[in-house]
């Protein structure tokens, strides 16, 4: 799996999260979205590309407050994807 991780606090000082994660597959993405349904608040839906995920995540990476995380085989799994 590869992954992006944004995280901030929101004004009432609790930890949130925005992430993008990939090559996980339906059933392990169907794990993660119920665990995360148990444990707090999360919504975990498979990528489609046009519903505009990419300018949600980009809004994050410019934030200065956000503390940003990638996976180390983020940039090896979007080379085989980048169209020239």
């Amino acid at each position: 799996p590869f992954w992006f991780r944004g995280t901030e606090y929101q004004d009432r000082g609790t930890l949130h999260f925005h992430s993008l994660i990939g090559g996980v597959g339906d059933i392990r993405r169907l794990l993660f979205k119920d665990f995360w349904e148990l444990h707090g608040f999360a919504r975990v839906e498979k990528y489609e590309p046009g519903k505009g995920a990419n300018f949600y995540v980009g809004k994050y990476l410019t934030k200065t407050a956000a503390d940003i995380r990638f996976s180390h085989n983020l940039k090896h799994e979007l080379s085989g994807q980048v169209e020239t």
